[in-house]
């Protein structure tokens, strides 16, 4: 949707015109049916079950204050039906009752994807500040379900992630986009940001669990891993991420890309960096298409982070004794989830572009312009390496650390239908395979592969 007009000006009148405002509402949004050889009691929150999944549903706005001024946001609404809150209080006999619920479905979230403003320097070239897309590699400044061609996304960037947050990975900072050209044909383009950068940060997760004969027991648990930084100015800017892309022709590009920070909180007293690079393209030949990513990501001495870890929270595990509630016991976990010394994998995808012209006869192609229907071929693997799985700590002094490295590939072979450019209706055989390690990265399970059949619907408007 488009909505134009001029500004409203109060005040002393003026005779200078005023500027063209422009305002266009979007989004895009995807769906996904799955079924696998997953048995249902190995079944893990996070895997892939076999059922429905409402992937997300993104807003965007893209408003154009002047002929220089712009502002973008996207506001995505992920595997969420609802959120409800109910508070209150309550006068009862001898005191006040306080009470509060909060309802909602598993796995949804509500959040901000990007959220700028672009001021244009001339040239092609333009200042932009605000929530951003760290430009490491192509995935993540290009998520949108619709421009994919397949119903899940990759291991690289999401569900196995090498780059130091899955996607859609984003971060508050400030830079300079643009691009030029080179010669007749070529083009060379840029992004460049300086960012508050990824983390380590913590959720906080509350369990209720009743066991017969033995004592009920609640636990509180702190699990830290690595996120997106703060956006409430508690954190000092120590990243920066850059991508320079080269398009010899209209039919691709090629691009490097890269990411270097520190992760390390204030309260450890250690320093240590993330450096992550990127390699990227995509190039047309006729009706083939080839499109790829690799990212390598090292994250410094791990086992030195676990240390300075232990010594700052001093224990892993506090837990209450009989004697102090023999009804009930308290258990209090604090763990440091998922850190790795190298994280690397690369994915490429190999289409084709179909537009046979019978299908414009029959009743997938009647009343579509350019229907088309693409045969996909992906292949993906990833490495990761002296991953933490268990960390043990007491009185500030490491008990016990095991570390793991893990390896998978993934094979997924399907057609996406395109009606529209905007539009696809996607079906897929995947398989997983494990390389090395004691189970599954992604889903994580202990098996040595897994096949599955999924069905996906994108859209953008």
């Amino acid at each position: 949707m488009a909505i134009l007009g001029t500004p409203a000006f109060h005040g002393q009148p003026t005779s200078t015109p005023a500027p063209e405002q422009s305002l266009h509402v979007g989004g895009y949004g995807s769906f996904r049916f799955e079924a696998n050889d997953i048995p249902d009691r190995q079944f893990v929150p996070g895997g892939s079950a076999k059922g429905f999944t409402f992937r997300r549903f993104v807003l965007t706005t893209d408003s154009k204050l002047s002929d220089r001024l712009r502002v973008y946001s996207e506001t995505e609404f992920e595997r969420l039906l609802e959120i409800g809150v109910e508070k209150k209080a309550i006068r009862e006999s001898g005191g006040v009752k306080f009470a509060q619920e909060v309802e909602g479905n598993s796995g949804g979230e509500v959040s901000i994807e990007q959220l700028w403003l672009q001021f244009d320097l001339g040239g092609g070239q333009a200042i932009r500040a605000g929530i951003v897309l760290p430009p490491l590699g192509r995935f993540n400044i290009n998520h949108d379900d619709d421009y994919w061609d397949l119903p899940r996304r990759t291991l690289v960037d999401r569900d196995a992630p090498v780059v130091p947050v899955k996607t859609a990975w984003r971060e508050a900072g400030a830079g300079l986009v643009g691009s030029f050209n080179v010669g007749r044909q070529s083009k060379v383009s840029y992004q460049a940001y300086v960012l508050g950068g990824s983390t380590l940060d913590f959720n906080l997760e509350n369990v209720a669990q009743t066991r017969v004969p033995g004592r009920s027991k609640q636990v509180l648990e702190a699990a830290v891993r690595l996120k997106s930084g703060a956006v409430d100015g508690t954190k000092n800017a120590e990243a920066f991420s850059w991508r320079l892309a080269v398009s010899p022709t209209l039919a691709g590009e090629i691009a490097v890309s890269g990411y270097h920070g520190k992760y390390t909180p204030h309260f450890l007293s250690i320093s240590e960096p993330i450096h992550s690079l990127g390699l990227d393209g995509k190039w047309r030949f006729g009706k083939f298409e080839v499109e790829g990513e690799g990212i390598y990501s090292a994250f410094g001495n791990t086992q030195t982070v676990a240390a300075a870890f232990a010594d700052a929270v001093a224990n892993s595990s506090v837990e209450t004794s009989s004697a102090e509630a023999s009804p009930l016991e308290s258990e209090i976990e604090i763990g440091l989830d998922g850190l790795a010394r190298r994280r690397y994998g690369f994915w490429t995808d190999f289409k084709y572009h179909w537009r046979p012209g019978f299908l414009k006869k029959t009743f997938l192609g009647k009343g579509f312009e350019d229907p088309q229907i693409i045969p996909i071929l992906r292949y993906e693997r990833v490495w990761i390496n002296q991953e933490i799985e268990e960390l043990a700590f007491r009185g500030g002094a490491i008990q016990g650390l095991d570390l793991v490295s893990r390896q998978q590939h993934r094979v997924t072979a399907g057609i996406n239908y395109r009606p529209l450019q905007r539009v696809g209706f996607q079906f897929a055989y995947e398989h997983n395979g494990r390389r090395a390690g004691d189970r599954l990265i992604f889903p994580e399970v202990a098996v040595g592969s897994s096949n599955g059949f999924l069905m996906g619907v994108t859209f953008s408007f």
